[in-house]
C-alpha cells in the first residue's frame, strides 16, 4: 500500500471521528428539541454520524480530490452539498427505519414508512443539510491552505512572530527554461503537475511540510527534531530522485523530457508569522532561507545535485547508502562569515 493511500486513509479516519462526534451532538440536540429520552436519538446520531463521516471521508480523499481537481469552488460546493445531502438522507433513513424495525413491532416496509412520515425525518434532514453545507464550505476553504494553517489562524498561533528551528530543502528543476520553451505553456504546466504529484509519497513519508511552490521550485521544511529523525530530510531528496528515475519512461513518452533537479539544505532559527492583508499566509523569515537559496544556486558551478551546509552535516546522520564530500568554503553575498558546503551522492555514483 502506497504512502499516499495510507495518508488518505488517515484522513478518512479523521472524517469518521468528526462525523461520529457531530452525529452524537445532533442526536442529543434533537432529544432536547423533541423532549424525549436522550438514549435513542443519541445512539441513532452515533450510527448516522459514523456511516456518514466514513462515506464523506472516502468520497473526499478518493473521488473529489482526483476526479474534480480542476472544478470551480462554486461547482464543488453545490455538487458536494447535493451528493452529501443524499448520503445524509440515505443513512438517516437507514438507521431510523432499522431502529424502528428492531425495537418496535413493525415490518421492514412499515418501519421505513414510519421513519419517513411519522417521525421528524424531513425536519432532521434540513438541520443536517444546513450543518453539512457549513462543513463543506470549511473543507473547501481548508484546501486552499497548507495542512494545519486554518487551525493555526483560528487559534491565533503565529499572529505575532515566534522564533523556531526549522530545516529547509530547496529543490529546483534543472533546465526549466529550455523545457518550458520546448513544451509550450500548457504542456509545461501539465509537466509540473505530474512532477509535483509524483513527489507526494516521498514528501508524506518524510513528514515534510510543503512551504511554497515557486514556479518550478518547491521548498520543503521540517521541524528540526522531525527532520533529523531517521535522516528523514536527507532521505526525502533521494526518495524523490529515485521516484523520478522509476518514472523516467513515463515522462519521456509523454513529454520527451524527464525531471532532473538540484537541491540545497540548511537549518537554523527562523521567525514565523502570518503576513498579508488581502492574502494571508504563514511565512518564515531569516538568514537560513537566504543561505539555502544561495547554496542551491551554486550547485551547477560545482556539478552537484545536492549540497548541504556544515551545520546539517554535524547534526544529521548521513545514511549509509550515501557518501559525503567537502566542496568548498563559500563567501555568500551578504554574509560576513564563509559557509562550508558538502555534496551528497549515492555510493555508486
Amino acid at each position: 500500500m502506497s504512502v499516499t493511500r495510507n495518508y488518505k486513509l488517515k484522513n478518512v479516519f479523521f472524517f469518521t471521528v468528526i462525523g461520529t462526534v457531530t452525529g452524537i451532538v445532533i442526536g442529543y440536540v434533537l432529544h432536547e428539541i423533541d423532549n424525549v429520552d436522550f438514549l435513542a436519538p443519541t445512539v441513532r446520531g452515533f450510527f448516522v454520524g459514523l456511516f456518514v463521516g466514513t462515506t464523506i471521508g472516502v468520497l473526499e480523499e478518493f473521488f473529489f480530490l482526483t476526479k474534480f481537481r480542476t472544478s470551480t469552488y462554486l461547482f464543488l460546493l453545490l455538487f458536494r452539498t447535493l451528493v452529501y445531502s443524499f448520503v445524509f438522507a440515505f443513512f438517516e433513513l437507514l438507521v431510523n427505519s432499522g431502529s424502528i424495525f428492531l425495537t418496535e413491532d413493525f415490518s421492514i416496509t412499515g418501519a421505513i414508512y414510519k421513519a419517513l412520515f411519522l417521525e421528524h425525518y424531513f425536519r432532521d434532514l434540513v438541520i443536517i443539510i444546513i450543518i453539512s453545507f457549513a462543513m463543506i464550505s470549511i473543507i473547501q476553504v481548508r484546501r486552499l491552505h497548507r495542512p494545519g494553517d486554518l487551525i493555526k489562524y483560528i487559534s491565533g498561533k503565529y499572529h505575532s512572530p515566534e522564533e523556531i528551528t526549522k530545516i529547509f530543502l530547496f529543490i529546483d528543476l534543472k533546465s526549466s527554461t529550455t523545457i518550458a520553451e520546448r513544451l509550450g505553456n500548457m504542456k509545461y504546466s501539465s509537466f509540473l503537475i505530474d512532477y509535483y504529484d509524483d513527489m507526494t509519497d516521498a514528501i508524506l513519508m518524510s513528514g515534510a511540510e510543503i512551504y511554497q511552490y515557486i514556479g518550478d521550485e518547491i521548498i520543503l521544511t521540517w521541524s528540526f527534531d522531525t527532520g533529523i529523525e531517521d535522516s528523514r530530510c536527507i532521505n526525502c531528496f533521494f526518495d524523490i530522485r529515485n521516484t523520478m528515475e522509476l518514472k523516467k519512461e513515463k515522462y519521456l513518452k509523454k513529454y520527451g523530457v524527464y525531471p532532473q533537479f538540484k537541491a540545497a539544505m540548511h537549518a537554523g532559527s527562523v521567525s514565523v508569522t502570518w503576513i498579508g492583508t488581502i492574502k494571508k499566509e504563514v511565512a518564515y523569515h531569516g538568514d537560513v532561507l537566504n543561505t539555502t537559496a544561495r547554496i542551491q544556486a551554486e550547485c551547477n558551478k560545482y556539478e552537484q545535485c545536492f549540497m548541504i551546509t556544515e551545520f546539517m552535516k554535524e547534526n544529521v546522520k548521513i545514511p549509509e547508502y550515501l557518501k559525503i564530500e567537502y566542496i568548498d568554503e563559500l563567501q555568500l553575498k551578504g554574509k560576513l562569515e564563509k559557509v562550508k558546503i558538502f555534496g551528497l551522492k549515492g555510493i555508486a555514483e
